[in-house]
């Protein structure tokens, strides 16, 4: 008999698959190097926000998701927390660091949101909060594999996002 007598739920097993296969999108080589993301705890977070948004995005379309919802994003969140306190952020500094970790990324999930069917809209939204330009040389390629992955991924199952060839390479 297991000393801990309650079991995971299953939107908590999934949301750990998840979060791993977008870690793994979001990691990509290709989305990384000159005039491109810079490799930063920056960047990382950009692109970790960009793809989370995505996958919360198409969750959100099925009414019996909710579950899944809320522990991706808490498991979204301790990661975000566990990376400030790798990178040395002081015990009392991580709550405000997450508050507006938070902000950042709900902002962005509605940016990117209202802006996947307007490719133009999305490359402003993208070179805005990624580079912090008007515009970026890498956000038009961006912005059309975001799209893209968006347009695969509404036609799929959830489940399919859970592994790493649910998430398109650039």
């Amino acid at each position: 008999m297991p000393i801990w007598p309650f079991q995971r739920s299953r939107a908590d097993e999934d949301a750990e698959r998840l979060l791993a296969a977008v870690t793994g999108a979001s990691r990509q080589a290709a989305l990384f190097g000159e005039s491109r993301v810079s490799d930063t705890l920056e960047g990382r977070f950009e692109l970790m926000a960009l793809h989370g948004a995505l996958a919360l995005i198409r969750i959100q379309k099925e009414p019996n998701a909710r579950p899944l919802a809320q522990s991706f994003a808490d498991h979204l969140f301790s990661t975000f927390d566990a990376g400030l306190r790798e990178a040395a952020v002081g015990d009392t500094a991580v709550p405000k660091r997450m508050h507006k970790l938070a902000g950042d990324f709900y902002g962005r999930l509605e940016a990117y949101g209202a802006a996947l069917t307007d490719l133009p809209a999305l490359e402003s939204a993208l070179a805005r909060n990624i580079w912090r330009l008007p515009s970026h040389p890498f956000a038009g390629a961006l912005a059309r594999h975001v799209a893209n992955t968006a347009r695969i991924q509404a036609d799929t199952p959830i489940s399919a996002m859970f592994a790493t060839d649910g998430w398109p390479l650039i």
